[in-house]
C-alpha cells in the first residue's frame, strides 16, 4: 500500500492492510528460525571460531545474547536438527513450525505452546500432538498471556488422569555432588549441600552474581549463577594456598614437539586428554605454565623442562590497572577472572610484556584463539580487529566500558 495515500483508505482497508503486514512479519521470522536451526544443526558458529552460535548472533545480528538463545531454543523445538552424529532428531512441535511459517501465530505464542508442553513432559507421542493442535486452534482467536492461562486447561483435555504419582524420596546423605563429563569436554553436575555448607556457598557466589550495574545486563538469574560460579572456581585457582597446584595457574604437559605447536597443526592431540588439539593448547597456554616435554621417535621423553611462560605478578598487576578488566570490546568481565592473553603468541617468539599482552575473559580468549578476530596494540593498548563477516571494513575496535576514552578538551 501506497504509504502516501493512507488517508484515502477506509478505516477497514487499514486494518486489512496492517494484518497483511503482521502476516508477512511472522513469515519472515519462521524463516529467520529456520535459517538459524540450520547455521546450529551445521555448527557454522564453532567452524568460524565461536564457542557458540549465540555468540556468533551477537556479533553479526548484533542481537542481545538473550535474544540470540531465544531464537535458539525455539528453533530447536520448531526444527529437526541433526547430532555430531549424524542421526536426525525430529522436531518437538512440527505443527506450531507450519502454522508460524503461515503467518498464522506470533513468537509470543510459539513460547505459550512451548511452555505448556514442556510442562507436561510424561505425556506421550500422540498426546503431544493432540494438546499442540489444541494450543494452535485456540491461537487463532487468543493473545499470548491469554493463550498460557488455557495452557494450564490442556492437561486436563488430553490428560484427564494425570502424571503418576511420585514414589518415596529415599534418604540422602548431607552432601552429594554428581557429575558427568560430555563428548566436547563441558560437565554438567547436580547435587545439595547440607545447612553449614549451602551458607558458605551462598555467600561466595552473592558478590559475583549480582546484575551489572550499568543496567545493560541481558542475563538471566540461573545465567547469572552459572557465571558466578565460574569466578568462584577461578579465584579459588588463584589462591595461593590450593595445594594441588601450589599457587600456580594452570601446568600444560606438552608432549609434542615445539615445532608443531608453532605451526598450529590443529589435528595433534595433547596430553592425556583426546579432546585438546594443538590450537587449544595455546589458548590454555596463554597464561599458563608450560612444562615442553621433548619425545623422540619412539615416544620416550628426552627432556622436560622447568616451568616457564606464566605472567609474572608485577606484569599481571600492570595489566589490572590497564585494562582494569576483559579488554575485548563490550565485554564487562572484572579482572580477577581474566586470562593474560599474549598478542604476539609467546609459540611464536611473542614476550611476556606489558606491550604484548591483554587480560581477556575465558570466552573471549577462546574466541580471539579460535576465530578470525585479530589483537593489535595501539597507543600501548589493545585493540580488536573483526572479521569480515561481521564488520567489512574491519575497524579496529576496545572496550569503552572500562577504560572510556576520554573526552577532549
Amino acid at each position: 500500500m501506497d504509504t502516501t495515500v493512507l488517508w484515502q483508505t477506509s478505516d477497514a482497508e487499514l486494518v486489512d492492510a496492517h494484518t497483511a503486514v503482521v502476516q508477512r512479519r511472522r513469515q519472515i521470522y519462521a524463516e529467520e528460525l529456520r535459517l538459524v536451526a540450520e547455521m546450529e544443526s551445521r555448527g557454522v558458529a564453532t567452524k568460524l571460531g565461536y564457542s557458540n552460535t549465540a555468540a556468533l548472533l551477537m556479533h553479526t545480528a548484533r542481537l542481545s545474547r538473550t535474544e540470540a538463545r531465544h531464537q535458539l531454543a525455539q528453533a530447536a523445538d520448531l526444527h529437526a536438527t541433526t547430532t555430531p552424529t549424524g542421526s536426525v532428531i525430529d522436531p518437538a512441535l512440527p505443527q506450531t513450525a507450519e502454522a508460524l511459517a503461515r503467518g498464522e501465530v506470533d513468537s509470543e505464542h510459539v513460547d505459550a505452546i512451548r511452555k505448556t508442553l514442556a510442562d507436561l513432559p510424561h505425556l506421550d507421542a500422540e498426546q503431544r500432538a493432540t494438546a499442540e493442535h489444541v494450543m494452535l486452534t485456540r491461537a487463532a482467536e487468543d493473545d499470548p498471556k491469554a493463550l498460557l492461562r488455557f495452557g494450564a486447561r490442556v492437561r486436563d483435555i488430553v490428560d484427564p488422569d494425570g502424571p503418576p504419582p511420585p514414589e518415596e524420596e529415599p534418604t540422602r546423605p548431607e552432601r552429594m555432588l554428581r557429575r558427568h563429563t560430555r563428548r566436547d569436554g563441558s560437565m554438567e553436575f547436580k547435587g545439595h549441600l547440607d545447612l553449614e555448607s549451602a551458607q558458605l556457598f551462598e555467600n561466595l557466589l552473592k558478590p559475583f552474581e549480582k546484575p551489572h550495574p550499568e543496567g545493560n545486563d541481558t542475563r538471566g538469574y540461573a545465567e547469572r549463577a552459572g557465571d558466578a560460579f565460574a569466578d568462584v572456581l577461578r579465584m579459588a585457582a588463584n589462591c595461593p594456598d590450593v595445594p594441588a597446584h601450589n599457587g600456580v595457574r594452570t601446568e600444560v604437559a606438552v608432549t609434542i614437539s615445539f615445532e608443531q605447536l608453532q605451526q598450529s597443526l590443529d589435528d595433534v592431540l595433547l596430553s592425556s586428554d583426546p579432546r585438546m588439539t594443538a590450537r587449544e593448547a595455546r589458548r590454555l597456554a596463554c597464561d599458563a605454565h608450560i612444562l615442553p616435554a621433548v619425545l623422540d621417535g619412539d615416544s620416550k621423553p628426552l627432556d622436560v623442562a622447568v616451568p616457564a611462560y606464566a605472567a609474572p605478578a608485577h606484569i599481571r598487576r600492570g595489566l589490572y590497572l590497564r585494562d582494569k578488566g576483559c579488554a575485548f570490546p563490550g565485554c564487562e568481565r572484572p579482572g580477577s577472572v581474566c586470562d593474560a592473553h599474549h598478542v604476539a603468541h609467546w609459540a611464536q617468539g611473542g614476550p611476556t610484556t606489558m606491550d604484548n599482552m591483554a587480560l581477556l575473559c575465558p570466552q573471549h580468549h577462546r574466541l580471539v584463539h579460535n576465530s578470525d578476530w585479530a589483537v593489535k596494540m595501539i597507543d600501548e593498548r589493545p585493540w580488536f580487529i573483526p572479521p569480515t563477516y561481521v564488520d567489512a571494513s574491519r575497524t579496529p575496535r576496545r572496550n569503552h566500558i572500562h577504560t572510556p576514552i576520554p573526552s577532549a578538551a
